[in-house]
């Protein structure tokens, strides 16, 4: 499956998940001092309240109530960040948070918020951050999801579990040791450990971010030879219902063993185990409790089609997407990208029209990468290049944050490519993992 058609596809399906560059994970301050919408109103006590995209506001917010901030700090293409939004923030067992913080969601895409977001340096989406108000002191940053009892115990009065021994510890040191590309210590020190993990979470992160650095070593390095059982735990924990992750990161597990399997060249057990992915999926979208509820479940879903090679099934629940939400560029980008792997390319570029129209920030600039994909399979080199030269033109001028400015390079490079050369290749490889 890593094709060209299923790295485009990946641009739009991926979301950001390991645990890198995190400082040391410390309970943020208890406190009862009063919080809410505004420094002379209480909060009401039916949910939990975000102030959305105002960092000034939301720290000035803290300050007067002497309460730490906390930060969301997430993008509307990023799946994982929907399902904290759709599934954590709202559930009523955070309840004995709700006053203890000032509450921001930071969307990183937006102009607005460049400065922040330049300054908090968010590797991995969603990450989350306690901040004091008063030295404006990050005191914690956690990259990726948590249920939200997890996220209750990491805001408590104790982080337990962030002990030199516990699970967070293991993930964080699994996680450093892979974003420093120290492959082999990487795939011993996770398969060392998870089994002794309990359930949640970490113990799925830490079998993840094993298998991907186990995918990534040499053929023939000997800690390679630990990929199988790291999927075969991978598979017991995803298909285990038990285990207390939240759907999100259950489907994750499964989309990382399912390409293991492949990699490993066992085609019926990558073939069954995708089929048990899609089904889970269809179960938790059918289960939502609203379309967007739902709609945190469609880029997933487009991955698991496209395992399967039936790509045909993400149509409907696209077209569905985006009759919800029509302001949103998400939907038709990936109708995009499965009509693109479909070959129906005169579609695809019309839905991939309709997202750039409704699209902000840099993510136009796969927007852009995607259209020129689908021009070079009509035939249309021109096109192509027009499309990546408006990518480049737009990327001169925008506020280019994470990993923004490395995707503007390559795409310079792609260009360079397709006018020079008889073949043009995707920006990206191998699919982006979480």
């Amino acid at each position: 499956m890593k094709t060209a058609t299923f790295a485009l596809v990946a641009l739009f399906t991926a979301c950001a998940h390991d645990r890198t560059h995190a400082p040391a994970l410390r309970p943020a301050p208890a406190t009862t001092s009063r919080a809410g919408s505004s420094p002379d109103a209480p909060v009401e006590e039916t949910s939990l309240r975000f102030v959305e995209n105002d960092y000034v506001g939301a720290l000035a917010q803290a300050r007067t109530r002497h309460v730490p901030l906390f930060v969301d700090a997430w993008a509307p293409w990023c799946h994982t960040c929907l399902s904290m939004r759709a599934f954590v923030f709202p559930d009523p067992g955070l309840r004995p948070l709700w006053k203890r913080f000032v509450w921001l969601s930071l969307d990183t895409e937006r102009d607005e918020n460049a400065a922040v977001v330049a300054r908090l340096a968010p590797s991995v989406l969603p990450t989350l951050y306690v901040i004091d108000p008063a030295s404006e002191r990050v005191t914690l940053a956690w990259p990726g999801s948590l249920t939200a009892s997890e996220l209750l115990t990491l805001l408590g009065d104790a982080a337990i579990g962030a002990g030199p021994d516990g699970p967070l510890a293991v993930d964080a040191q699994v996680a450093r040791l892979s974003e420093e590309k120290r492959l082999p210590e990487c795939v011993t020190a996770g398969a060392d450990a998870a089994p002794r993990m309990p359930p949640g979470s970490a113990v799925a992160d830490v079998v993840r971010a094993a298998i991907g650095c186990a995918e990534d070593l040499a053929k023939d390095a000997p800690e390679r030879a630990r990929l199988p059982e790291l999927a075969e735990l991978g598979e017991r924990i995803a298909s285990d219902r038990a285990q207390p992750i939240l759907a999100d990161d259950r489907s994750d597990l499964y989309d990382y063993v399912v390409f293991a399997w492949q990699e490993l060249g066992r085609k019926d057990d990558a073939r069954r185990l995708a089929l048990a992915w899609a089904t889970f999926l269809e179960g938790e979208a059918a289960a939502a409790p609203n379309p967007a509820a739902r709609a945190v479940f469609d880029a997933h879903r487009l991955r698991a089609y496209l395992a399967l090679d039936e790509p045909e099934k993400a149509v409907p629940m696209l077209e569905q997407s985006e009759r919800d939400f029509p302001g949103d560029y998400n939907p038709p980008a990936r109708l995009a990208a499965a009509l693109m792997a479909l070959k129906r390319t005169d579609e695809a570029l019309a839905a991939s029209q309709r997202a750039l129209g409704r699209a902000y920030g840099p993510r136009r600039l796969n927007l852009w990468s995607l259209q020129a994909d689908i021009l070079v399979a009509r035939g249309d080199r021109r096109g192509a290049a027009d499309a990546l030269r408006a990518a480049l033109a737009y990327g001169a001028s925008a506020s280019l944050t994470r990993s923004y400015p490395k995707q503007l390079e390559s795409l310079r490079r792609r260009l360079a490519g397709l006018d020079g050369g008889p073949d043009a290749t995707p920006v990206d490889g191998a699919p982006p993992r979480k």
